[in-house]
């Protein structure tokens, strides 16, 4: 198990058993989803090339605005997951400008990138699986409970891990089209976890999830809730949309309903599943999200230039 170079020096980690986790990836050329692109985002060069332009416009318009117009990246991770509603985007890429003005000082300044949150990749509370599902969508757990060291993990720190891990998965473009399932363990929640949370960490969490993330929540999968995660859910659920509710999926320990959503062959053994990939080492996981520091650094430099920006 090791972190290893493709042929477009891109990092990927191989599990072994012919497992690999990566993040960064060109433009699929595969024919189903360039087929399933078309069909349902109407995705063509040239519906893409007169898409960018209409949004570099926009953000020209926003003058109190830096933001990288001639990166097409940069652009399309806000264009595609919004079926290349160039209004919407615009939109998505403001309020998440204007968060990190309104919320810098807490949210921000020098929280949003990996080595800053090293320590939770580290005790192994995230994974990212190998496989996608039957949709082609990613998966991703976050263990809340027993892997959740409070004493050395704050609330500021779990939801810099949510801006992170959403940016990794939007450097995908197959996550970009086809979106991502969540899955939230709470195996072990106690009191002290349920004592990080605040309504302030819940409203900013979830305004930025609900109006500035792109990335297709395609469902949220609570486990292992118990009445621990009943009291903590009460102070976010006031802040939680319909939209995102109707995504929310409570399970406890049925697996036979998680694996309705998500197919067996995807999952570990301990969710109900049938993947045989070697768990990556959390350590491991650390060192591959800390060589893209570089590229939450220079999204840092982005934003809104003065304070009374609206």
């Amino acid at each position: 198990m090791s972190i290893k170079y493709n042929e477009k020096n891109y990092p990927y980690i191989d599990l072994g058993r012919g497992y690999t986790i990566y993040l960064q990836d060109d433009d699929y050329t595969d024919e189903r989803w360039v087929l399933k692109a078309e069909q349902e985002l109407h995705e063509t060069p040239e519906h893409q090339a007169r898409a960018l332009e209409q949004l570099r416009e926009l953000l020209r318009g926003e003058k109190k605005l830096t933001v990288p117009l001639e990166d097409e990246k940069f652009l399309l991770k806000f264009l595609r997951p919004l079926a290349y509603d160039v209004q919407k985007a615009f939109d998505c890429i403001r309020h998440t400008f204007l968060m990190k003005k309104n919320y810098g000082k807490d949210y921000y300044d020098g929280r949003i990138k990996p080595s800053h949150i090293r320590h939770i990749y580290d005790s192994g509370m995230v994974s990212f699986l190998p496989m996608r599902d039957d949709d082609g969508c990613g998966i991703c757990i976050t263990q809340l409970g027993r892997k959740w060291n409070t004493s050395k993990i704050s609330m500021y720190d779990v939801v810099a891990l949510f801006r992170i891990n959403i940016e990794a998965s939007l450097m995908d473009p197959l996550v970009q089209l086809n979106g991502i399932r969540i899955i939230f363990d709470f195996d072990g929640m106690s009191m002290s976890h349920v004592g990080q949370a605040s309504p302030r960490h819940a409203m900013v969490s979830l305004q930025w999830i609900q109006k500035c993330c792109p990335l297709p929540l395609k469902s949220i999968h609570i486990v292992n809730n118990s009445m621990m995660f009943n009291i903590m859910f009460t102070i976010f659920k006031p802040f939680i949309s319909k939209e995102l509710r109707d995504k929310m999926f409570f399970h406890n320990r049925d697996w036979s309903s998680l694996t309705k959503t998500i197919s067996p062959k995807c999952l570990p053994p301990a969710y109900g599943g049938t993947l045989d990939a070697p768990d990556c080492e959390g350590q491991l996981l650390g060192d591959f999200m800390q060589l893209y520091d570089k590229h939450y650094e220079a999204l840092d430099a982005f934003g809104y230039d003065e304070s009374n920006a609206n």
